[in-house]
């Protein structure tokens, strides 16, 4: 116990309800709704060195007042969030947590030898936030839209052009197809890291996966994937991780007819509520894809980003 009266560890799994709940608050405060369950908690941790890379900050009462973790996305790029119990803002914590993040980044470059980009994503309505990561030197690189859609009623499914049909990814068949996709859709996409098929389809040995939640778009005439929609259900929505079309098949609608499908299967499955977020400057126009369906902007995350490069000596 430190003199501001909370102290830092690593969790271990027992903790991952309480950090959960943690998060919850924390999103209520300061983006109007939680954003998270259990499996979410459970999934990320799945992947991650806990050891090294997760923090928790808890007070005297070993109640979680905080935090944080950090995720190796590439050699370069270093991935990482943190949070701090509105009631337990102000008394060092968050810059407590920032510290570690900044200490972990340093020691991940010492490590490999390689300079390391470390980026870490507050609500952009925080302003307690963002002066925390501009004293400490980290500046704001980019901007994304929650962006949501309830539906109220049944929606039509897309209409897609001849020769193209949404079928659900099949395990043990499309691994290779989708991933192969996935990499030329986001090629273009903002600092897009190219991840090892291995790492890709990591997501679908997790518990929760289901199959029924990754649709393909298919071109039968070439045999092949041309686009994707990858999502996951959770208790209160359905949120899309991923859509994309490959470069050679933009233009032809296949990305609304994916996004309206997946709206379709989402009220058949009795989940009237859809989330995604995306990037408020793509290149591609997905913000106004999503407008065009429907979508509303509800909250927007800003992304900081301080370089720790190699010394010169």
């Amino acid at each position: 116990m430190n003199h501001l009266g909370f102290r830092l560890r690593h969790p271990t799994l027992d903790d991952a309800q309480a950090v959960c709940d943690l998060v919850a608050v924390c999103d209520t405060e300061d983006l109007g709704a939680p954003d998270i369950v259990l499996d979410d908690v459970l999934n990320m941790w799945s992947g991650f060195d806990l050891d090294h890379n997760v923090w928790v900050a808890e007070d005297e009462n070993d109640d979680l007042v905080g935090y944080a973790f950090l995720e190796e996305d590439s050699e370069e790029k270093l991935f990482s969030y943190g949070c701090v119990r509105p009631s337990a803002r102000g008394r060092g914590v968050g810059a407590a947590l920032v510290a570690v993040l900044e200490a972990r980044a340093l020691a991940l470059r010492d490590e490999s030898g390689k300079t390391k980009r470390l980026q870490g994503m507050i609500p952009s309505s925080c302003s307690d936030a963002a002066a925390l990561f501009e004293g400490h030197g980290f500046a704001p690189i980019r901007y994304f839209k929650r962006m949501t859609l309830r539906l109220e009623a049944e929606p039509a499914a897309g209409v897609l052009p001849e020769r193209f049909a949404i079928v659900p990814y099949v395990k043990g068949r499309d691994e290779q197809a989708v991933y192969e996709a996935y990499t030329e859709a986001f090629a273009d996409h903002w600092d897009f890291a190219v991840p090892s098929i291995e790492k890709f389809i990591e997501r679908t040995q997790l518990p929760t996966f289901e199959e029924r939640w990754w649709l393909i778009a298919w071109d039968s005439e070439e045999d092949t994937v041309a686009g994707f929609a990858l999502c996951r259900m959770s208790e209160d929505l359905l949120f899309i991780e991923h859509l994309g079309v490959r470069r050679c098949y933009r233009g032809r609608g296949l990305a609304l007819a994916l996004l309206q499908n997946v709206f379709a299967s989402s009220y058949r499955a009795g989940q009237i509520n859809v989330s995604l977020g995306v990037d408020a400057a793509n290149p591609t126009g997905a913000y106004r894809l999503y407008e065009k369906a429907g979508m509303k902007p509800e909250n927007e995350i800003s992304i900081y980003e301080k370089t720790f490069p190699i010394s010169a000596s």
